[in-house]
């Protein structure tokens, strides 16, 4: 890919490393590797980023030539391919959208180095001759549906430079123990990690941890059996966001048995083998065209089954 920019007035007589970090959002690190790359150009003739900009000047970053340069890293250099198929909800020259199953980490780790989406990413996109994975959005390995991957670094970057732009909403279905009286509900408390553990996590004082705000939809209770379904909406990405703050309110999650043993909760899995929760949507504006997407994963059985 191509980055084109026509410099306006208000962009003369500025550097123009200035121009490609505040208008075309390249951060630091990679404009460090564009230079070197020699992927930098005005007027159709390389430049170096401390050139002064005029009014007019047409500015070319050539992402694609950079991105040649890197193919002798290969994937097999961190981790295994994996033939597999995917679930591919969303797909264009920047970014790879797929549908996640259960049971199946988002990435590699030092006790799983080949079943994980991102080992059947890689061997999808190196058939494109793509040698880099950039996940966007993950989730645990128990929890399925919409996971986000960029092609490239630099759409990437555009989602933290951008994320006002971008507008990234996502939202979720969980299953719950108990009955939530309330049909809609908002939680705003801080997260922060447990002492003396990795993974947990749980709500903390205001002046510790980090802000978190879930915003919660029933639409479903079963009374008999004592669960109630939730569409839920992320207002912030904290690290397993919607599992603490349902049990901040009292509703564990059906299946999640990581947490009912530390709350010491007994018969959390009898009615699913794991945390009830599914990310079933995201919209979000296009970080190249700016399109509005809207990107919907469907139910998994077991969750389809309960509802």
């Amino acid at each position: 890919m191509e980055i084109e920019y026509i410099a306006l007035e208000k962009d003369n007589n500025k550097k123009l490393k200035d121009i490609l970090k505040k208008r075309l959002y390249i951060s630091s690190e990679l404009l460090k590797k564009l230079k070197y790359s020699k992927c930098i150009f005005v007027n159709s003739k390389q430049e170096y980023t401390n050139y002064i900009v005029k009014t007019g000047d047409k500015i070319l970053v050539d992402i694609e030539n950079y991105l040649k340069s890197k193919k002798s890293a290969k994937f097999e250099d961190k981790f295994e391919l994996v033939d597999a198929p995917l679930d591919i909800l969303y797909e264009d020259e920047y970014l790879l959208i797929v549908n996640k199953p259960t049971n199946m980490p988002t990435h590699p780790s030092a006790d799983n180095y080949t079943n994980t989406l991102s080992n059947i990413v890689a061997s999808h996109l190196k058939a494109q001759g793509i040698y880099n994975i950039h996940i966007i959005t993950r989730l645990d390995k128990d929890t399925t549906g919409i996971c986000i991957f960029a092609k490239n670094e630099y759409i990437q970057e555009l989602f933290v430079k951008k994320k006002s732009q971008i507008n990234l909403k996502k939202e979720y279905t969980a299953i719950v123990k108990g009955i939530i009286e309330e049909d809609h509900l908002i939680i705003e408390k801080n997260i922060d990690r447990m002492e003396n553990t990795i993974l947990l996590r749980e709500t903390v004082e205001k002046n510790k941890g980090d802000y978190a705000k879930t915003e919660v939809f029933v639409t479903q209770r079963n009374i008999k059996s004592d669960y109630t379904v939730v569409n839920v909406i992320l207002h912030t990405g904290r690290t397993h966001q919607i599992r603490v703050h349902m049990i901040d309110i009292g509703h564990i999650l059906l299946g999640d048995t990581l947490y009912a043993k530390h709350y010491n909760i007994c018969n959390i899995d009898n009615l699913i083998s794991r945390q009830a929760l599914h990310a079933r949507k995201v919209t979000m504006f296009h970080p190249i065209s700016g399109k509005l997407l809207k990107i919907e994963a469907p139910l998994p059985e077991d969750m389809k089954k309960l509802i």
